[in-house]
Protein backbone atom coordinates (compact mmCIF):
# COMPACT_ATOMS: atom_id res chain seq x y z
CA UNK A 1 0.00 0.00 0.00
CA UNK A 2 1.15 3.58 -0.58
CA UNK A 3 2.64 5.48 2.33
CA UNK A 4 -0.68 7.19 3.11
CA UNK A 5 -2.36 3.72 3.19
CA UNK A 6 -5.28 4.50 0.89
CA UNK A 7 -5.91 2.71 -2.36
CA UNK A 8 -4.80 4.80 -5.29
CA UNK A 9 -7.69 5.59 -7.63
CA UNK A 10 -6.86 4.90 -11.26
CA UNK A 11 -9.15 5.82 -14.14
CA UNK A 12 -8.91 4.82 -17.78
CA UNK A 13 -9.73 7.24 -20.58
CA UNK A 14 -10.21 5.75 -24.03
CA UNK A 15 -9.94 7.71 -27.26
CA UNK A 16 -12.70 7.32 -29.82
CA UNK A 17 -10.90 4.32 -31.38
CA UNK A 18 -11.59 5.60 -34.88
CA UNK A 19 -8.20 4.43 -36.20
CA UNK A 20 -6.76 1.96 -33.67
CA UNK A 21 -3.27 0.68 -34.38
CA UNK A 22 -3.15 -1.31 -31.12
CA UNK A 23 -5.50 -3.32 -28.88
CA UNK A 24 -6.40 -0.97 -26.04
CA UNK A 25 -8.63 -3.49 -24.27
CA UNK A 26 -5.61 -5.74 -23.80
CA UNK A 27 -3.93 -2.99 -21.77
CA UNK A 28 -7.08 -2.41 -19.72
CA UNK A 29 -7.49 -6.13 -18.99
CA UNK A 30 -3.86 -6.31 -17.90
CA UNK A 31 -4.27 -3.35 -15.54
CA UNK A 32 -7.37 -4.97 -14.05
CA UNK A 33 -5.34 -8.10 -13.25
CA UNK A 34 -2.50 -6.01 -11.82
CA UNK A 35 -4.95 -4.11 -9.58
CA UNK A 36 -6.31 -7.39 -8.22
CA UNK A 37 -2.82 -8.82 -7.65
CA UNK A 38 -1.26 -5.74 -6.03
CA UNK A 39 -4.25 -4.47 -4.08
CA UNK A 40 -2.85 -0.94 -3.73
CA UNK A 41 -4.89 0.67 -6.50
CA UNK A 42 -8.40 0.37 -7.82
CA UNK A 43 -9.96 1.16 -11.17
CA UNK A 44 -12.64 3.84 -10.95
CA UNK A 45 -14.78 5.69 -13.50
CA UNK A 46 -13.25 8.88 -14.89
CA UNK A 47 -16.07 11.09 -13.54
CA UNK A 48 -15.30 10.01 -9.95
CA UNK A 49 -13.73 12.59 -7.65
CA UNK A 50 -10.26 12.20 -6.17
CA UNK A 51 -8.59 10.32 -9.02
CA UNK A 52 -4.87 9.89 -8.44
CA UNK A 53 -3.78 8.57 -11.86
CA UNK A 54 -5.44 8.56 -15.26
CA UNK A 55 -4.20 6.23 -17.98
CA UNK A 56 -5.09 7.74 -21.35
CA UNK A 57 -5.49 4.95 -23.91
CA UNK A 58 -5.23 6.20 -27.48
CA UNK A 59 -5.16 3.71 -30.33
CA UNK A 60 -2.99 5.76 -32.67
CA UNK A 61 -0.19 8.34 -32.47
CA UNK A 62 -2.64 11.23 -32.92
CA UNK A 63 -3.54 10.83 -29.22
CA UNK A 64 -6.90 12.58 -29.51
CA UNK A 65 -7.86 11.49 -25.98
CA UNK A 66 -4.91 13.35 -24.47
CA UNK A 67 -6.77 16.49 -23.46
CA UNK A 68 -5.93 18.97 -20.70
CA UNK A 69 -9.35 18.43 -19.10
CA UNK A 70 -8.69 14.67 -18.92
CA UNK A 71 -5.24 15.12 -17.39
CA UNK A 72 -6.69 17.64 -14.93
CA UNK A 73 -8.99 14.93 -13.49
CA UNK A 74 -5.99 13.28 -11.80
CA UNK A 75 -2.77 14.14 -10.05
CA UNK A 76 -0.72 12.18 -12.60
CA UNK A 77 -1.25 10.68 -16.02
CA UNK A 78 0.18 8.06 -18.36
CA UNK A 79 -0.32 8.28 -22.10
CA UNK A 80 -0.47 5.36 -24.50
CA UNK A 81 -0.68 6.58 -28.09
CA UNK A 82 -0.41 3.79 -30.62
CA UNK A 83 2.90 2.04 -30.04
CA UNK A 84 4.20 4.51 -27.46
CA UNK A 85 3.98 5.12 -23.74
CA UNK A 86 4.64 8.67 -22.56
CA UNK A 87 6.30 9.45 -25.89
CA UNK A 88 8.64 6.43 -25.86
CA UNK A 89 8.29 3.81 -28.62
CA UNK A 90 7.07 0.45 -27.30
CA UNK A 91 6.20 -2.53 -29.52
CA UNK A 92 2.52 -3.46 -29.19
CA UNK A 93 3.31 -6.79 -27.54
CA UNK A 94 5.03 -4.92 -24.68
CA UNK A 95 2.46 -2.15 -24.15
CA UNK A 96 0.58 -3.77 -21.22
CA UNK A 97 3.75 -4.56 -19.25
CA UNK A 98 5.28 -1.15 -20.02
CA UNK A 99 2.16 0.68 -18.82
CA UNK A 100 2.28 -1.51 -15.69
CA UNK A 101 5.95 -0.60 -15.09
CA UNK A 102 5.25 3.11 -15.50
CA UNK A 103 2.27 2.84 -13.15
CA UNK A 104 4.35 1.02 -10.53
CA UNK A 105 6.91 3.86 -10.65
CA UNK A 106 4.08 6.24 -9.74
CA UNK A 107 2.65 3.96 -7.06
CA UNK A 108 6.02 3.40 -5.43
CA UNK A 109 7.06 7.05 -5.47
Amino acid sequence: MPKNSHKVKLALKYCGSCNPHVDLTRIARHLTKVAEARGDFQLVPLPEDGIDVVVILCGCPRACGNKAEVRARAGQSLLTAGESVNGRHVPEAHLPSTVEQELIKILDS
